[in-house]
């Protein structure tokens, strides 16, 4: 165990104290750059995507307000009274008629009826 916890530490200690050192990078040699290749072949068509889930079904709407009452309809006016008629003239009294040859007239004294009788 003591060897085993000696070793780690060695190897963490080089790990962060520095015996792991890089060389230092080599300055790059200038490439001379040929001319440009083919176009590239043009990739196969993907496969077509998944159909899409159904969404889910909507909230039912609220209940719209009640209506209102409508107003009371408004009372007709009272008709006009009709004038009186007028009162006819009284007609002229008409004559008697004359009584029949060998006749004359006589007013009864009790009814006062005007009747014929024999000369």
């Amino acid at each position: 165990m003591k060897t085993l916890l000696g070793i780690v530490l060695i190897s963490v200690l080089c790990v962060f104290g520095g015996c792991n050192q890089t060389p230092a990078p080599q300055q790059p040699t200038p490439a001379v750059q040929g001319p440009a290749g083919p176009p590239g072949q043009t990739g196969e068509q993907g496969q077509p995507g998944q159909e899409g889930q159904v969404g889910q079904t909507g909230d039912t709407g609220q209940t719209g307000d009640r209506g209102h009452t409508g107003d009371t309809g408004h009372r007709g006016d009272t008709g006009y009274r009709g004038d009186t008629g007028h009162t006819g003239q009284t007609g002229d009294q008409g004559r008697d008629a004359p009584c029949p040859a060998g006749q004359h007239r006589h007013t009864n004294p009790d009814t006062g009826k005007v009747i014929c009788v024999s000369d």
